[in-house]
Protein backbone atom coordinates (compact mmCIF):
# COMPACT_ATOMS: atom_id res chain seq x y z
CA UNK A 1 0.00 0.00 0.00
CA UNK A 2 1.90 2.92 -1.00
CA UNK A 3 2.08 6.18 0.97
CA UNK A 4 1.12 9.84 0.87
CA UNK A 5 4.31 12.46 1.06
CA UNK A 6 5.12 14.85 3.63
CA UNK A 7 3.93 17.79 1.11
CA UNK A 8 0.89 15.99 0.24
CA UNK A 9 -0.33 15.66 3.87
CA UNK A 10 0.57 18.96 4.71
CA UNK A 11 -1.56 20.18 1.79
CA UNK A 12 -4.27 18.44 3.60
CA UNK A 13 -4.75 20.06 6.51
CA UNK A 14 -6.87 22.88 7.41
CA UNK A 15 -4.79 26.08 7.82
CA UNK A 16 -5.20 27.38 11.10
CA UNK A 17 -6.97 30.78 12.00
CA UNK A 18 -6.15 33.29 14.85
CA UNK A 19 -8.77 35.08 15.93
CA UNK A 20 -8.70 37.66 18.44
CA UNK A 21 -10.89 38.44 20.77
CA UNK A 22 -10.75 41.89 20.96
CA UNK A 23 -8.33 44.17 18.21
CA UNK A 24 -5.13 45.72 19.50
CA UNK A 25 -5.07 48.73 21.58
CA UNK A 26 -3.91 51.79 19.71
CA UNK A 27 0.38 52.28 20.36
CA UNK A 28 1.13 54.97 22.44
CA UNK A 29 3.36 57.79 21.28
CA UNK A 30 6.82 57.36 22.73
CA UNK A 31 6.37 53.88 23.44
CA UNK A 32 7.19 50.27 21.41
CA UNK A 33 4.16 47.92 20.68
CA UNK A 34 5.18 45.53 22.98
CA UNK A 35 5.36 48.18 26.18
CA UNK A 36 2.00 49.23 25.02
CA UNK A 37 0.59 45.87 24.78
CA UNK A 38 2.01 45.20 28.50
CA UNK A 39 0.49 48.54 29.70
CA UNK A 40 -2.60 47.22 28.26
CA UNK A 41 -2.81 43.90 29.77
CA UNK A 42 -1.77 45.73 32.71
CA UNK A 43 -4.32 48.44 33.25
CA UNK A 44 -7.36 45.46 32.26
CA UNK A 45 -5.21 42.87 35.03
CA UNK A 46 -5.56 45.66 37.80
CA UNK A 47 -8.88 45.51 38.93
CA UNK A 48 -9.91 47.49 41.91
CA UNK A 49 -6.94 49.87 41.38
CA UNK A 50 -7.88 53.30 41.76
CA UNK A 51 -5.21 54.76 39.25
CA UNK A 52 -5.27 52.24 36.78
CA UNK A 53 -8.28 51.48 34.28
CA UNK A 54 -8.28 51.11 30.01
CA UNK A 55 -6.39 54.40 28.17
CA UNK A 56 -5.37 55.43 31.89
CA UNK A 57 -1.60 55.44 31.30
CA UNK A 58 -2.01 57.15 27.73
CA UNK A 59 -4.25 59.86 29.24
CA UNK A 60 -1.64 60.62 32.05
CA UNK A 61 1.37 60.46 29.92
CA UNK A 62 -0.10 62.92 27.11
CA UNK A 63 -1.19 65.21 30.15
CA UNK A 64 2.58 64.79 31.79
CA UNK A 65 3.82 65.53 28.50
CA UNK A 66 1.69 68.58 27.50
CA UNK A 67 2.87 70.34 30.98
CA UNK A 68 6.35 70.02 29.84
CA UNK A 69 5.25 71.46 26.26
CA UNK A 70 4.81 74.93 27.43
CA UNK A 71 6.89 76.70 25.34
CA UNK A 72 9.38 79.18 27.29
CA UNK A 73 11.56 79.04 29.85
CA UNK A 74 9.56 80.39 32.72
CA UNK A 75 8.65 78.33 35.48
CA UNK A 76 6.01 76.11 35.77
CA UNK A 77 3.07 75.65 38.65
CA UNK A 78 1.32 72.63 38.92
CA UNK A 79 -2.28 73.20 39.62
CA UNK A 80 -5.32 71.64 41.39
CA UNK A 81 -7.82 69.68 39.72
CA UNK A 82 -11.26 70.89 40.81
CA UNK A 83 -12.35 67.73 41.05
CA UNK A 84 -9.71 65.41 41.90
CA UNK A 85 -11.59 62.54 43.11
CA UNK A 86 -13.15 62.57 39.31
CA UNK A 87 -10.97 59.85 37.20
CA UNK A 88 -11.17 62.18 34.54
CA UNK A 89 -10.98 65.85 36.28
CA UNK A 90 -8.19 64.22 38.09
CA UNK A 91 -5.97 63.90 35.42
CA UNK A 92 -6.20 68.04 35.25
CA UNK A 93 -3.51 68.26 38.26
CA UNK A 94 -0.35 66.74 36.42
CA UNK A 95 1.11 65.19 39.75
CA UNK A 96 -2.03 62.80 39.85
CA UNK A 97 -1.05 62.10 36.21
CA UNK A 98 2.58 61.28 37.19
CA UNK A 99 1.09 59.10 39.97
CA UNK A 100 -0.90 57.29 37.21
CA UNK A 101 1.97 56.57 35.79
CA UNK A 102 4.27 55.38 38.71
CA UNK A 103 1.20 53.04 39.28
CA UNK A 104 1.45 51.78 35.60
CA UNK A 105 5.19 50.96 36.34
CA UNK A 106 4.97 48.73 39.06
CA UNK A 107 2.21 46.70 37.57
CA UNK A 108 4.60 46.31 34.29
CA UNK A 109 7.04 43.34 33.54
CA UNK A 110 10.41 43.95 33.40
CA UNK A 111 11.45 45.00 30.09
CA UNK A 112 8.12 47.37 29.33
CA UNK A 113 8.96 48.99 32.95
CA UNK A 114 12.41 49.46 32.02
CA UNK A 115 11.22 51.04 29.15
CA UNK A 116 8.21 53.00 30.86
CA UNK A 117 10.97 54.32 33.27
CA UNK A 118 13.37 55.77 30.87
CA UNK A 119 10.34 58.07 29.52
CA UNK A 120 9.63 59.37 32.55
CA UNK A 121 13.35 60.07 33.75
CA UNK A 122 13.63 62.35 30.84
CA UNK A 123 10.15 63.52 31.11
CA UNK A 124 10.67 63.91 35.21
CA UNK A 125 14.41 65.70 34.53
CA UNK A 126 12.50 68.64 32.28
CA UNK A 127 9.51 68.57 35.51
CA UNK A 128 12.79 69.56 37.86
CA UNK A 129 14.11 72.23 35.95
CA UNK A 130 10.58 73.94 34.90
CA UNK A 131 8.87 73.62 39.01
CA UNK A 132 10.66 75.10 42.41
CA UNK A 133 10.94 73.01 45.20
CA UNK A 134 8.12 73.45 48.36
CA UNK A 135 10.01 73.72 51.25
CA UNK A 136 6.57 73.85 53.00
CA UNK A 137 5.55 70.27 51.27
CA UNK A 138 5.20 67.14 53.24
CA UNK A 139 8.35 65.05 53.41
CA UNK A 140 6.88 61.80 53.18
CA UNK A 141 4.99 62.42 49.29
CA UNK A 142 6.50 61.97 46.24
CA UNK A 143 8.86 64.29 44.84
CA UNK A 144 6.73 65.31 42.01
CA UNK A 145 4.16 66.73 45.01
CA UNK A 146 6.61 68.36 46.55
CA UNK A 147 7.04 71.17 44.36
CA UNK A 148 5.41 74.48 44.33
CA UNK A 149 1.89 74.99 42.76
CA UNK A 150 -0.69 77.57 42.45
CA UNK A 151 -4.43 77.44 42.96
CA UNK A 152 -7.02 75.13 40.91
CA UNK A 153 -7.09 74.41 37.52
CA UNK A 154 -9.95 73.69 35.57
CA UNK A 155 -13.32 76.17 36.20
Amino acid sequence: MPRNGPGALRALRTPVTRVRAMPPPPRIPGLSTRTTLAIHRAEHDSTGSYHLSPGATQRALRRYREFLATPGRRTLYPRTAVCPACPGCGLDDVREARDVLEETVRHLPPSARAELSRTLRRLDHRYRLRTLPDPRADQTAPWWHRRLGEGAEGW
